[in-house]
């Protein structure tokens, strides 16, 4: 409902046609309306104010050059924010593949700090496994405890709770499933 009134702030009757159409002054009201909104999320997300000038530029050169990708005006703002976004993630992409990021200092770096960062990483991913493990109902949660990190066999596990060998294999391949679909999916939100 606000970026529907916003944009009905910007655009008088018929002006988001001539926007689309490549009308100056249409695209200049929109450029000047939505470029402190941009400038300061891309801020927000860059490290430089020239880096961030320049990600903000490219995201109303990209609008203005696929304007006609913007269907209404309530698409105006979700489209240039994606365009900001995505371009943002780019040149953090860029920044990492640089030589001097990952080389800088590399005589002063040493495999103390990199075994520091294994263990922060490996601490945190145990962190979430178990809280997916422990989102699996009662007996998945067994069965995928003492299959996958105690590496029991299925016949001990089996009879260890009570259950056939082929309830241990179905619980395990639901649960393998569940965390396997899990972790894609904090994979994805994080990368």
């Amino acid at each position: 409902m606000l970026a529907m009134k916003l944009v009905n702030d910007i655009f008088g009757e018929d002006e988001f046609l001539k926007f689309v159409k490549g009308d100056q002054r249409a695209y200049r009201k929109v450029f000047d309306y939505y470029f402190p909104i941009i400038f300061r999320y891309v801020c927000s997300r860059c490290k430089h104010v020239e880096d961030a000038e320049e990600i903000t530029q490219e995201a109303f050169t990209q609008l203005y050059l696929y304007r006609q990708k913007v269907h209404t005006e309530d698409d105006l703002y979700p489209y240039l924010f994606v365009i900001a976004k995505r371009l943002c993630i780019s040149h953090f992409r860029r920044q990492l593949s640089k030589p001097d990021c990952v080389d800088t200092e590399p005589t002063e770096w040493s495999s103390v700090s990199y075994e520091t960062e294994d263990k922060i990483s490996f601490a945190e991913l145990s962190g979430i496994l178990c809280k997916i493990i422990a989102s699996l109902p009662p007996q998945q949660q067994e069965v995928y405890r003492l299959s996958r990190l105690e590496d029991v066999p299925h016949q001990e596990i089996a009879d260890q709770m009570g259950i056939s060998k082929h309830t241990v294999k179905n619980h395990l391949l639901l649960a393998t499933k569940v965390v396997r679909l899990k972790l894609q999916k904090m994979y994805f939100f994080l990368f």
